[in-house]
C-alpha cells in the first residue's frame, strides 16, 4: 500500500449502524486467510452465524466496542472488543475478539493503529485476551512485539470442526 493511501486510512469507533460494514470485512478477511486450510462449507457457515451484521449489532448493542478502518470510506478493517469468552480470564479482563484486515494492507501499521484504538478502548482494565489460530505465525509474531505472551490453548468451533487457539494476554495500565 503506497504511503499516500496510508495517509487516507480513517480509523473510527462504530456503532450498531456500522455493522454491515464489519460483517463484510470480517467475511472477506475470514475466507482470504481460511479458504482451502478449512472446509469451504465450514467457513460459509461460519461466516453466516459469526460474522452476520444482527451478530455484530446484538455484540455492539450488548457492550462490545469496535474500531473500523475506511479507506476512501471502503471498510478494509476493524477490531473488536468484548467481554472476555476464554477460560483463561480472570476478573478485570478484556478480549481483543478480532483484529482483521485485507492481506493487501498487511505491513502498512494499520494493525498497530487499531490495536491502539483498542487498547485505548481497553483502558481501566487489567490485562487484553486474545486467541489466535495456533499456526497464525504472522499474527502471533504481530502480538508477541505488541507485548502478549502465551497463558494458554483452547479449541476454537469452525462449522463442526474443531481447531486449537493459542490464547494470549497483555498486562494493561489500569491508570
Amino acid at each position: 500500500m503506497s504511503d499516500a493511501a496510508v495517509e487516507r486510512v480513517v480509523v473510527r469507533e462504530t456503532g450498531g449502524e456500522d455493522a454491515g460494514r464489519l460483517a463484510l470485512v470480517s467475511d472477506a478477511t475470514f475466507l482470504e486467510t481460511f479458504a482451502g486450510m478449512i472446509s469451504g462449507d465450514a467457513l460459509v457457515t461460519h461466516c453466516q452465524r459469526r460474522h452476520a451484521p444482527d451478530y455484530f449489532r446484538q455484540l455492539l448493542e450488548g457492550g462490545a466496542r469496535a474500531w473500523l478502518a475506511e479507506l476512501d470510506g471502503a471498510p478494509i478493517g476493524y477490531a473488536l472488543l468484548t467481554a472476555p469468552e476464554l477460560d483463561a480470564a480472570r476478573e478485570g479482563d478484556i478480549e481483543l475478539k478480532k483484529i482483521y484486515i485485507l492481506s493487501r494492507f498487511h505491513g502498512s501499521g494499520l494493525a498497530a493503529r487499531l490495536l491502539d484504538a483498542a487498547l485505548v478502548g481497553a483502558a481501566g482494565h487489567a490485562r487484553l485476551l486474545l486467541g489466535v489460530k495456533n499456526d497464525n505465525h504472522r499474527a502471533i509474531g504481530f502480538y508477541t512485539k505488541q507485548g502478549f505472551r502465551q497463558i494458554g490453548t483452547r479449541r476454537f468451533d469452525v462449522g463442526g470442526t474443531l481447531y486449537d487457539d493459542v490464547v494470549l494476554a497483555r498486562d494493561l495500565d489500569r491508570t
